[in-house]
């Protein structure tokens, strides 16, 4: 077993106690409380799935309502898998549903996810 020393552990911390009121008057109240944590670990959690990751970029990159069909051909996904992940998607809030007939249309909630997804898209290009 590797002996671990004090300065290794500490590495992350500051050397000395201070307080720079400056710095974190403006940040006080305005940090993610515990909730706000837990809901967004789901949200990420949600993303987390390559299927869905991808099922919510198209959604993202369009401004139309999709039918599942669509989404399975430009995906390559079985229609039964893309329910599946589709449904998923619904439960946990990030997509609506709209049924016309026996279709089913599907488009992201809010513009927030959609920012989200297409700007962690562009930060993958971009780092590849």
């Amino acid at each position: 077993m590797a002996q671990v020393f004090a300065s290794e552990i500490d590495a992350d911390a500051c050397s000395v106690e201070c307080l720079h009121p400056d710095t974190i008057a403006p940040l006080l109240g305005r940090s993610l409380g515990a909730e706000g944590a837990r809901a967004v670990g789901e949200l990420f959690a949600t993303l987390a799935d390559p299927s869905r990751a991808r099922i919510v970029h198209l959604l993202a990159i369009t401004e139309l309502d999709l039918c599942v069909c669509d989404i399975a051909l430009v995906l390559g996904m079985s229609v039964s898998a893309l329910s599946h992940q589709l449904r998923l998607l619904r439960e946990r809030g990030a997509v609506e549903r709209r049924k016309a007939g026996r279709m089913a249309y599907y488009r992201l909630v809010d513009g927030h996810l959609r920012d989200l997804v297409v700007g962690a898209a562009s930060h993958v290009a971009e780092t590849a």
